[in-house]
């Protein structure tokens, strides 16, 4: 029987929540969010990025937000009367308090802010899944038209817990072309299948390099996709280009779709925004 997704809670004020998700680490996943969020942003629309990495939370860094000390929402005396840091996994209150960081336009937040850049989290899953989806809800986010969950990566938790109570209108898949991502996608896909969230489609990360010579693309890391029949059933959002300016800019705290804009990368994100906003229409949901 299949775990049906749909009717979960969501903030009254965003319109759309969308999952960036993908079975394989590696694949690029968090970049496509971030700058996926920024193409969405530069197209007048209202959007808010939630990193729900707890093992592995990039997306500030990659924004250029710094946290190399922990910084904890809320704090308890302890048995001594001193105060310690806490982040809760449940609360009595229902309404938000905590301010998302503004960059580049957007509402941001990561759980990777409780804690210092150099910290390992070794909170058991089930503890962490709670503590991720708490913090979710309790952001003050505004009115948004879309609201991106860079997911990490795999089926197991937070995405069990995120998917049973948070409503998901939808999901994007981030792949490479070799053959152990496109095999994991289309674990990605059943997954999703089965819980009854609609695929919007795969974007395909790392696709292809521009020789710096000819201008032809290279396929160094080309796959069959055709071995994979639910990767082929699934549309590409976009194809992107690997190059090693992307990382150079990440490093620099500055993301690609907000400074080279001209590139191959932003214009290949910038279409894939414009394909989402198609999808939703209006705002009222997938056409």
């Amino acid at each position: 029987m299949s775990d049906k997704t749909g009717s979960g809670w969501s903030p009254a004020s965003v319109k759309h929540i969308l999952a960036i998700a993908s079975c394989k680490g590696g694949v690029g996943k968090t970049t496509v969010s971030v700058n996926l969020a920024l193409a969405l942003r530069r197209r007048g629309t209202r959007v808010g990025l939630y990193d729900a990495d707890l093992y592995g939370p990039n997306v500030p860094l990659m924004l250029g937000i710094r946290g190399r000390a922990a910084s904890f929402p809320l704090s308890v005396p302890d048995a001594r009367g001193q105060s310690v840091g806490m982040i809760p996994v449940a609360r009595r209150d229902t309404v938000p308090y905590i301010q998302p960081f503004r960059r580049f336009g957007t509402a941001v937040m990561s759980v990777g802010l409780w804690f210092g850049e150099t910290e390992a989290v070794m909170d058991p899953p089930s503890f962490g899944a709670e503590m991720i989806r708490q913090t979710f809800q309790d952001v003050l986010w505004g009115e948004l038209d879309f609201l991106l969950l860079d997911f990490p990566p795999g089926t197991g938790e937070p995405q069990q817990t995120l998917m049973s109570t948070i409503r998901i209108d939808g999901v994007i898949i981030v792949t490479t072309p070799q053959e152990l991502s496109l095999m994991d996608t289309g674990r990605s896909i059943q997954y999703f299948r089965n819980r009854g969230v609609p695929i919007l489609g795969v974007v395909e990360n790392m696709s292809y390099m521009v020789c710096p010579n000819c201008g032809k693309e290279l396929h160094a890391l080309a796959g069959e996709r055709d071995q994979w029949p639910l990767v082929h059933d699934v549309p590409v959002l976009g194809r992107l280009p690997l190059d090693p300016a992307l990382s150079r800019r990440i490093d620099a705290d500055h993301p690609l779709t907000q400074l080279a804009l001209d590139s191959p990368q932003a214009l290949a994100l910038g279409a894939i925004a414009d394909r989402v906003q198609a999808m939703f229409g209006r705002g009222d949901g997938l056409g």
